[in-house]
Parts: C-alpha cells; sequence; structure tokens
C-alpha cells in the first residue's frame, strides 16, 4: 500500500498498488476444423442493459455536476476518515501490504482495505462512515465496484496531473452504473483561500481495465477567497452555462461559513442555501 504523504493540510490518500498478472502461455496444437455453427439468434432487447439517459435541460444538467461534486466531496471525506482511523489505531494491526480506497455502498461511504489475489481483491477490512462517525462493518461490500474503481484510481495515477505539480490536485473515482469517472480535482483545504479549476476527467468501463474517453484539457486553475461573514457570496465561475465540478465543491463547502451561495457562470446565477439540497437558477 502506497500514501500520497501530503493531500491538502490535513489528508493523505493511500492508494491501491496493482500488478499485471500475465496470462497463461498455452501451446497450440493443431485441430480439425470447427464444425459450422448455426448463425447467432438476434439479442433480445428487453434483455440489453439500458444505455444511461442523458439529460437535456439545464437543469438537468447542472444536477449532474452538482452530484459529481457532491460525490467528489464524499470520497475526500471518507478517506480523510478512514485515514485517521488508521493513524489513530481504531481499525487495530493492518498490514502494510493491504490496499485502500473508498466507495458509496448503498447510502454509505466505506473505507475498504484489501489484499490483491489471483482472482482480484479480497476484502479484509471495511470502515463505514455512518452520521458523524465510523465504524468497523463486516457487512456485505461490491467487490466488483472495489475491483473496478481501484484499476481505475491507477489509470488516473498514470496520467500527469493538472498544473504540472504546483497545485494539490489529485484523481478521484466515481463508480457509476456502467462505467467509471476518474476526476481530476484539487483537494479542499481551508475555505477562505481555495484553489479551483484544473478539472479533467478519465472515463473507464465499469471494471476499469479499459479507457473509454479522456478529457485532456484543464479548466483554468486559480485561487479564491470565500469571506467568514455576510448573507451571500458569489461564486464567479469561468464557464459560459454549467459550472465547474471543482467550483461546485467550494460551493458546498462554502455553506459552512455562509448562509447562501450564488455561483455565477456567463449565462447563469445558480443560488443555494444552507440546508437545502436543491438550486434555484436565474437566467441572466
Amino acid at each position: 500500500m502506497s500514501f500520497i504523504s501530503r493531500l491538502g493540510r490535513s489528508l493523505s490518500v493511500a492508494l491501491f498498488v496493482w500488478y499485471a498478472m500475465p496470462a497463461a502461455v498455452h501451446a497450440q496444437t493443431a485441430q480439425p476444423p470447427a464444425p459450422l455453427k448455426p448463425p447467432p439468434e438476434k439479442p433480445d432487447l428487453a434483455k440489453l442493459p439500458k444505455t444511461p439517459i442523458v439529460p437535456t435541460t439545464f437543469e438537468g444538467l447542472f444536477a449532474e455536476r452538482d452530484s459529481r461534486a457532491q460525490d467528489a466531496l464524499a470520497y475526500l471525506r471518507c478517506m480523510q476518515s478512514t485515514i485517521n482511523a488508521l493513524r489513530t489505531g481504531a481499525l487495530g494491526q493492518v498490514p502494510t501490504e493491504w490496499s485502500i480506497t473508498c466507495i458509496r455502498q448503498g447510502t454509505e461511504w466505506r473505507g475498504v482495505f484489501g489484499a490483491l489475489t489471483e482472482k482480484g481483491i479480497s476484502v479484509r477490512l471495511q470502515y463505514a462512515l455512518r452520521g458523524t462517525a465510523g465504524t468497523i462493518t463486516r457487512d456485505r461490500v461490491d467487490t466488483a465496484r472495489v475491483n473496478g474503481t481501484a484499476r481505475a484510481l491507477l489509470r488516473g495515477l498514470s496520467a500527469p496531473l493538472p498544473g504540472g505539480g504546483k497545485y494539490e490536485i489529485v484523481p478521484i473515482p466515481i463508480a457509476l452504473d456502467k462505467f467509471i469517472e476518474v476526476w481530476f480535482l484539487p483537494v479542499p483545504t481551508k475555505p477562505t483561500n481555495v484553489v479551483v479549476g484544473g478539472d479533467s476527467l478519465i472515463q473507464m468501463s465499469s471494471d476499469g481495465v479499459r479507457e473509454l474517453g479522456h478529457i485532456k484539457q484543464a479548466t483554468p486553475i486559480r485561487t479564491l477567497q470565500v469571506p467568514l461573514d455576510g448573507a451571500t457570496w458569489t461564486l464567479p465561475s469561468l464557464e459560459e452555462r454549467l459550472p465547474a465540478v471543482s467550483e461546485l465543491m467550494l460551493a458546498h463547502m462554502a455553506l459552512d461559513v455562509l448562509p447562501e451561495v450564488r455561483v455565477r457562470t456567463n449565462q447563469y446565477d445558480s443560488v443555494i442555501k444552507r440546508g437545502q439540497t436543491t438550486w434555484t437558477h436565474i437566467r441572466r
């Protein structure tokens, strides 16, 4: 298990280290021609997996973007809580060769420790975030999602980080129903002095093996300051319509110190208030 020693000012991330397992090489011998097979039956369209539905409205697209921002914050909180529990000894003796990642299991996030085997990952320990505390659990976990997330994270670690190492930007894997997104996002530190931008994305297959797409051009990186008092704060976005994921992450963080936050793109003002889960969008 390898750790990034400094992630923000209070967070270190332990990342899976995967080693390619060579496939067995089988001797080839001459074989008689295989008998002709009947043509394959046409697939039953009703049984095929449904393709993801892409929103067509601004409100739908904004909700998708905001969901990524909230998942990214939850992933970082999960990793921070799990690492803190590991450091304080709350998880007992954890072998150094075990690996760690965070996934969403049902309605909760879990830090998952496991050992790499010939068949994939063998889950050994889980730390579930429940409410304001964390606890060791033996409840069922989706090992396929753990495996895919870890492999997708490895792909993210092999890519150059936006900003050339001058900023604290890390790959964050977010497992969806049909694929995994690896977002490159800045690590939140103090809400009064936060880096935003650098957003870019690699899309991987659900098993974390195949790369489906790669957005290589990152959004501009800049530092914003959030006031500690006042009734509202306007976060100036550089985007035309939809705010960047990192900008929405900062908006949710700012609600810890301000009752209302307004994210302003060139076309919209999007407003959210503390304690609310829905945004109000105003066309400019």
